[in-house]
């Protein structure tokens, strides 16, 4: 699964890399001014025209009264990308951004192109006093601004070196205002290819989503059992949606008379109905691992989250956003929690959804990062989620390829048991109860040592330590350990480290009376129970079974040293014990102790 895992995630990450604009050769702009050169255009990406432009707020001013002011030093400096809040002290508001490029000589008269990612609310951009792109209507009110939310590629030739950008921002319906987003320089070549991969990528992977989320649903439609299918096909379905709205690829392409708000709501809500069936997906597949009351509670947050975007306005739902995705990364990090829990206990399908969970993660948290202004970067969550689908969809159908599979198994063996029931009923029902009499003594058994397990100790011991109660009838118990195990399975190996064990079992077996009790405790430990036994007969017959494992001379493989054992050993006749755990709990401190003084030794406590 690893190697299958590494072969969908190289092409993944190169596709990743060729389809980011983020290739920006290190220039920024100073004081309004940026001065590019031919290496800067020569780069393998578009420039991105970042850094400090020079601004007017609450004023929408043309080039000619730009430069006049420019005269005056009437002026602010302001980062873009930047939120004006973190400077200006508000979102709300309009201005006036303005950035003077000096382009190489031997890029005038040639073809140059500009894209702008969607600024939130409204914008125009005007090159040379020309303007070359919008976005809704910028205006100094409420009421004269008209919000859009769509991205824009243009062309233009210059005609000298020297393009004076103006950009007009207006918002008074979304929380974060300004230009917030990067813009970006190219040659004609440059910006027309990374569009064209960036938008044939989305576009595939937006397709490919789509389809094996209706597969997912179709699988559902014949098997209504298949409540995991129904949840993943849903979520492909979403993430589909949620790609159009926020990729170049923009639902208002398709529906060019949509309003801004209800594209911009359709993102939010598909962000919650991700949230919702991600915990209804993960409470399907592992129902015992994932608890009912944090899946509740999420579900509620997410429902609550959903009607209040539906009512208020971006003012007002999306600060709420913020608060949610704290909230929603918590549940991812649970849901890995899960997956983690689910992958100890060994179920199906757990370690590939734990590895395509964590790979999507990482992809969502970039998306959450974005979302929220905290880095410049590229939505990835698509990128992810085809990574994921991929995985996932190889996983659902491994799952319910098994799952048939052993249908059909137990259909074959159904039917051959009743084409001779009548002649076979006796045979099997023979055959049956010596597979469980095997089966019930194999649980019982070690599967290494073919001693008692732990599971039977555990019997035994409340078993035996009742009647002692009862009877007042001695009773002691040895916890024995082998000691450097750890040295001597490096050294050797497991398998000679497994060898070991058995050896040791069996020498403190065929010491031990007919009627002495051995089991393996755990790992390198053992333990030995010994009825009617007084506490100095314990200690006389651990100090045996340590001198004969260590007259086995086992080589450690180095200085000369060899495997030796330390006892720890406790009795009822030593002290009152009036639980078996408290008896138990008493040799095993006395076998810490005799770890700790040297090893090799034994100690009653």
């Amino acid at each position: 699964m690893k190697k299958c895992f590494l072969l969908l995630l190289i092409p993944f990450l190169f596709i990743l890399s060729s389809c980011s604009n983020e290739t920006v050769p290190p220039v920024t702009a100073q004081n309004g001014k940026l001065n590019l050169t031919i290496e800067d255009f020569a780069s393998s990406g578009p420039v991105q025209l970042n850094g400090e432009w020079k601004f007017f707020w609450q004023e929408l001013l043309s080039e000619n009264e730009i430069k006049k002011r420019l005269i005056e030093r009437d002026y602010a400096n302001l980062l873009v990308p930047s939120d004006w809040a973190n400077t200006l002290g508000t979102s709300l508001g309009y201005g006036t951004y303005y950035l003077k490029v000096t382009i190489p000589e031997e890029k005038v008269g040639n073809t140059l192109a500009l894209t702008t990612t969607n600024q939130n609310t409204s914008y125009t951009l005007l090159v040379n006093g020309v303007r070359v792109a919008s976005n809704g209507f910028v205006g100094t009110s409420a009421e004269t601004s008209e919000p859009e939310y769509s991205n824009q590629l243009v062309y233009f030739t210059p005609r000298n070196r020297e393009l004076n950008i103006v950009l007009h921002v207006a918002n008074f319906d979304h929380p974060v205002g300004g230009a917030t987003k990067p813009i970006f320089l190219g040659t004609s070549e440059q910006i027309s290819k990374t569009n064209s991969t960036t938008l044939a990528y989305t576009m595939f992977s937006i397709g490919a989503i789509l389809v094996m989320g209706i597969y997912e649903l179709i699988i559902f439609f014949f098997r209504r059992k298949e409540i995991v299918f129904f949840y993943f096909g849903l979520i492909s379905i979403l993430i589909s949606i949620y790609t159009m709205v926020k990729s170049p690829f923009y639902l208002n392409k398709i529906f060019p008379s949509m309003e801004w708000i209800w594209v911009y709501r359709i993102e939010i809500i598909c962000i919650y109905l991700l949230f919702l069936f991600y915990l209804l997906f993960i409470k399907a597949m592992y129902p015992k691992e994932m608890k009912k009351i944090p899946t509740l509670i999420g579900i509620i947050i997410a429902f609550c989250s959903i009607i209040f975007t539906l009512i208020e306005q971006p003012l007002v739902f999306r600060p709420l956003l913020d608060f949610i995705f704290k909230i929603i990364i918590l549940y991812v990090l649970y849901g890995l929690y899960v997956l983690i829990v689910a992958y100890k206990r060994k179920r199906p399908t757990a370690r590939v959804n734990l590895i395509a969970n964590l790979v999507y993660f990482i992809t969502v948290l970039n998306d959450v990062l974005l979302t929220l202004n905290w880095i410049v970067s590229i939505p990835l969550s698509t990128s992810g989620f085809f990574l994921y689908v991929l995985i996932q969809s190889f996983n659902l159908s491994k799952d319910y390829a098994r799952k048939f599979e052993e249908a059909e198994r137990l259909s074959s063996d159904l039917q051959v048991l009743n084409s001779s029931l009548d002649e076979k009923i006796k045979a099997r029902t023979e055959e049956l109860k010596q597979k469980n009499d095997e089966l019930k003594r194999l649980t019982l058994i070690d599967g290494l040592t073919g001693i008692y397990n732990r599971r039977y100790f555990d019997e035994y011991m409340s078993k035996y330590f009742e009647e002692s109660f009862k009877n007042n009838s001695p009773l002691s118990i040895l916890m024995i350990d082998v000691d450097n195990f750890k040295v001597y399975n490096d050294n050797y190996g497991h398998v000679a480290g497994d060898e070991l064990l058995i050896k040791s079992s069996q020498l403190i077996k065929e010491m031990c009376p007919e009627d002495t009790f051995v089991a393996r405790y755990g790992g390198e430990e053992f333990a030995v129970v010994l009825t009617n036994s007084s506490k100095q007969n314990a200690l006389n017959f651990a100090e045996g079974i340590r001198l004969l494992i260590e007259e086995q001379k086992f080589s450690l493989g180095k200085d000369n040293s060899y495997i030796t054992i330390s006892i720890g050993a406790s009795s009822t006749e030593q002290h009152a014990f009036k639980k078996k755990d408290e008896l138990i709990d008493r040799a095993d401190k006395a076998l810490y102790q005799s770890k700790k003084n040297g090893k090799n030794r034994v100690t009653l406590l």
